[in-house]
């Protein structure tokens, strides 16, 4: 068994090593021929922990304000686009999902500062995972935000047509039900069905709930 590590704050002169993993990340994805990247600070992860006043505790340059707290945001931004053109990074962020006992005390004005922040770099896109619910205006973030807006959350094909069609947003990510679909795109195209996604599949770490759902060209060949 493995002994348990108490989390720690990263200590500020282990900040720059860490970004540059990131460069060298963005770096190593280049030279393996994608098109673009996504910086994900989103979730609870470690960005995302620096963005938000429920974990981010730091008394230095990385703490306090919200112009602090995105300064890690900001620096690995900075290092990606030394080696990919503006347009083809993207950011992810998610005002308000708890995911990994995450939280801000002032998700609306921290995420309005932290997209403003962002215009500074001609960015690609900004992809934002939405609750529609939660009383959040995320059109505030899509009007701030100078680039393409793309929203994640729940979406299905009318939901998504939807939202396109009344500029609410420029682009729709799937994420569950990609999963659950392989032959997504079709599907929508010819709005087909869905799959249900199996949620306790998810992060299992084996290949069960990942590759075994039917495309609609198998659910043919079953139904002959």
């Amino acid at each position: 068994m493995q002994p348990f590590v108490t989390p720690r704050a990263l200590a500020t002169n282990e900040i720059p090593a860490l970004i540059e993993d990131f460069r060298r990340a963005a770096a190593n994805a280049k030279e393996a021929g994608f098109d673009g990247v996504e910086i994900h600070a989103a979730n609870g992860y470690l960005i995302d922990q620096f963005l938000r006043d429920g974990t981010n505790k730091r008394d230095d340059a990385y703490g306090g304000s919200v112009e602090n707290r995105a300064r890690l945001l900001r620096e690995v931004t900075e290092a990606i686009l030394s080696v990919w053109e503006p347009g083809q990074v993207g950011v992810r962020i998610s005002p308000t999902n708890p995911f990994n006992d995450i939280a801000d005390s002032s998700p609306q004005s921290t995420f309005e500062t932290v997209v403003e922040q962002l215009n500074q770099y001609c960015l690609g896109y900004l992809h934002v995972v939405e609750d529609r619910t939660d009383g959040f205006d995320y059109q505030k973030l899509r009007h701030i935000f100078n680039g393409a807006y793309m929203a994640n959350g729940g979406y299905e094909r009318d939901s998504a047509i939807d939202a396109i069609e009344s500029e609410q947003a420029d682009f729709i990510a799937f994420g569950k039900l990609f999963i659950a679909n392989p032959d997504l795109p079709e599907r929508l195209r010819l709005n087909a069905g869905f799959n249900p996604a199996r949620e306790e599949s998810f992060y299992a770490g084996g290949a069960e709930g990942y590759d075994d759902y039917p495309s609609l060209d198998t659910a043919k060949e079953n139904t002959n």
